[in-house]
């Protein structure tokens, strides 16, 4: 019998390559190499497994920014944190989000609001984490919303331009891209520390 996490990869690499529609469970079973009975014994229907792949990413990026908001540490020091785990999660998931932001419109109502759950639990923590930020005086911002949708916007649209053939790492993306966030944060401050070479 094939396991939950390999059905959600096979599942996750169909839906992107040909779409929601257009794959099968019978084509998921297919590639797995099992019968449809092994599928439906860990999941209802296809759209409980698209529902799955597409929350994927947003759990993983609510859980860190839950996390970050309790971690010990400067604003400046948690914010870098989230911004890296954020892009990283991202790169790992980038076909989870395309595959979100082509066949939202299959997903069932339950699964629509764990997505917009998770988006509002991420906002929440980092919007948080920005006021605490401008309160202790580390930050220059003027409206924690606005940085807020800024930041996460550019974290999640790498999924749209990240080439694993491309000359940064994963790693090196994600720091630099935590870099712009403080620089916005602290208007031309000190980002912090310096990228290993």
């Amino acid at each position: 019998m094939a396991k939950r996490e390999e059905i959600l990869r096979v599942a996750a690499e169909m839906f992107y390559e040909d779409g929601f529609a257009r794959t099968s469970m019978d084509d998921i079973a297919a590639r797995l190499a099992v019968g449809k009975p092994s599928i439906y014994a860990l999941f209802e229907s296809k759209r409980e497994l698209l529902s799955e792949v597409c929350n994927r990413t947003t759990q993983y990026a609510a859980a860190i920014a839950g996390e970050a908001a309790v971690r010990v540490g400067s604003p400046s020091t948690r914010l870098r944190h989230i911004v890296e785990q954020l892009c990283l999660r991202v790169i790992e998931g980038r076909r989870h989000l395309s595959v979100l932001f082509r066949d939202y419109k299959h997903l069932p109502p339950e699964a629509l609001g764990e997505l917009a759950e998770n988006f509002h639990a991420f906002n929440r923590s980092l919007g948080a984490l920005l006021r605490e930020g401008v309160e202790t005086g580390e930050f220059t911002v003027q409206d924690p919303v606005i940085v807020t949708h800024a930041i996460s916007g550019m974290g999640t649209w790498i999924y749209a331009w990240y080439r694993p053939e491309g000359p940064l790492s994963p790693e090196e993306i994600s720091f630099q891209m935590a870099d712009l966030a403080l620089r916005m944060v602290k208007l031309g401050g000190d980002p912090g520390p310096t990228a290993p070479e």
